[in-house]
């Protein structure tokens, strides 16, 4: 049976083209995508699987993964998390750097006039054309990561139970469920049959 490749993280190293490159992807990212991290995520897919080759679907999956089960914003930890495998500490800092700049600035932004034109016509009509955007965007990478999804009967539950949960129950944060399926999944491989390792006498054969 063809077994899953093991995917390893290692810091990476790059030219000084390629860090500032760095700053510049996610800068871009930060600046052009409302919506929060789970907006930013198919512009994320785009250039750093698509455009520029840097990860493989199953890396850039990975280290979503990763950046929603670990404290922090999702879009600033697979800044850090991209930019360390790419080049190093120094690209994680910048990548890092990057992504957080644009936001910080329309933060200020909004707190400093946003309370004055809050109920403009012209501002209610543009967040509600903004809203069905990102829900586009959402909706596309759901899709995406559905169909990469070896769907079995018990992940079809877990699936259908988180989303019964979300709706239903809004007093338990989302983390729990990230993380009671991360345990369903150890205990399934737990308990699944292995085949054992062929003998030496096997091999001689």
């Amino acid at each position: 049976m063809e077994q899953k490749k093991v995917i390893t993280y290692t810091a990476g190293h790059a030219s000084v083209r390629k860090q500032l490159l760095l700053f510049w992807i996610f800068f871009i990212i930060g600046s052009f995508t409302i919506g929060g991290g789970y907006a930013m995520i198919l512009m994320m897919k785009r250039y750093l699987v698509e455009q520029y080759h840097w990860l493989k679907d199953d890396e850039f999956y990975d280290m979503l993964a990763i950046s929603q089960v670990t404290p922090g914003p999702i879009a600033v930890n697979m800044a850090t998390f991209v930019g360390y495998t790419q080049g190093g500490v120094l690209g994680s800092s910048l990548a890092t750097l990057g992504v957080s700049i644009p936001a910080v600035a329309v933060i200020i932004i909004i707190a400093v006039f946003f309370p004055g034109f809050k109920d403009n016509v012209w501002v209610q009509r543009f967040f509600a054309g903004v809203i069905v955007g990102i829900v586009a965007q959402i909706a596309t990478i759901v899709l995406d990561m559905s169909k990469r999804q070896k769907w079995t009967v018990i992940s079809a539950v877990v699936c259908a139970s988180s989303l019964a949960i979300l709706f239903f129950v809004h007093q338990v944060s989302p983390i729990w469920l990230i993380l009671g399926g991360g345990l369903v999944g150890l205990a399934i491989e737990g308990f699944k049959p292995h085949k054992a390792a062929p003998t030496a006498a096997k091999r001689a054969s």
